[in-house]
């Protein structure tokens, strides 16, 4: 059975670097659609000269809102393999044999390029820490079979036809990524990782910088896991804050009842941590609240 496979490139102000993508993802694809997200340089006009079909938006909306109408573009065209890379330079196209091949054996459904199952030192050490950390916390909010994954940020992924109609992206931003990790593992579906060769050379990456792209993803996961387990996640520390300021309290009545002094330093973290975790733990409960109710309807 002859499977579409259709590549779906966001790209924001990519000029120097999209066009050579474009021709070596052609290889490997029936079909290129280019979101121009936002771009004041040539990045739309360069893709259409080279055949891609085009989404343009008029202003920088973000790379989530790119990837959901790349992505409702690719089903409404039947495709049965999506393959997502971006427009800067930094994936490889000769990777996507690798990434489509075992959802076309039908062996998984989804399939993610990580950077980090083979030569990590080619990625510099501030994106190897930031990963870790992302990788882990996102594997924290999914279910089992997507929690052993090595690169929960990598944006080179092969996606199968019922993945895209199963998830709901509501991330406009960066944090996109881990959101659809998240989402597909409430699926059920299968994936597994494959080895990527990546490139930084004379590519910066993220176009606002590490630490604007790196609070990007951490507020979206902040998000993603109030919406899912807020008594764990919030509720437990809050509770821990609480504690820590009943603790301290404790010692500023010590320090008076011995000295006859105030320690008026302590004793103003304590109240801010006893006030700070009653309001974090009413909030958790709040939330959960509300799940349960939507689960119910």
């Amino acid at each position: 059975m002859v499977q579409l496979i259709i590549a779906c490139i966001p790209a924001y102000n990519e000029e120097r670097d999209i066009a050579p993508i474009i021709i070596k993802t052609l290889k490997f694809v029936d079909k290129i659609i280019v979101c121009d997200d936002g771009s004041t340089d040539l990045t739309s006009k360069i893709a259409q000269n080279l055949g891609c079909e085009l989404i343009i938006h008029k202003k920088r909306l973000g790379k989530g809102v790119a990837l959901k109408a790349l992505f409702e573009r690719a089903l409404e065209l039947r495709g049965d393999i999506i393959v997502t890379l971006d427009g800067d330079g930094q994936n490889q196209p000769e990777n996507i044999p690798s990434l489509i091949e075992n959802i076309q054996n039908g062996n998984v459904d989804m399939v993610v390029g990580s950077r980090f199952l083979t030569n990590s030192k080619d990625v510099p050490l501030y994106r190897s820490i930031g990963n870790s950390f992302f990788t882990s916390f996102t594997s924290l909010l999914s279910d089992e079979g997507f929690r052993d994954l090595t690169d929960s940020q990598s944006g080179f992924r092969a996606y199968s036809r019922k993945v895209l109609k199963y998830v709901k992206i509501q991330e406009q931003g960066m944090g996109v990524d881990s959101e659809i990790l998240v989402s597909a593992s409430k699926g059920s579906f299968k994936v597994n990782e494959v080895p990527i060769s990546i490139s930084y050379i004379g590519n910066e990456g993220s176009t606002f910088g590490p630490v604007h792209h790196s609070l990007d993803i951490f507020y979206s996961l902040f998000k993603i896991a109030s919406e899912q387990k807020p008594l764990l996640y919030f509720g437990l520390p809050s509770l821990i804050m609480i504690f820590l300021g009943f603790l301290m309290g404790f010692r500023v009545l010590s320090i008076f009842f011995e000295n006859g002094a105030i320690a008026t330093g302590s004793a103003f973290i304590s109240v801010a941590l006893i006030v700070v975790g009653f309001l974090g733990t009413t909030t958790a409960v709040v939330l959960q609240v509300i799940i349960n109710i939507r689960k119910k309807i």
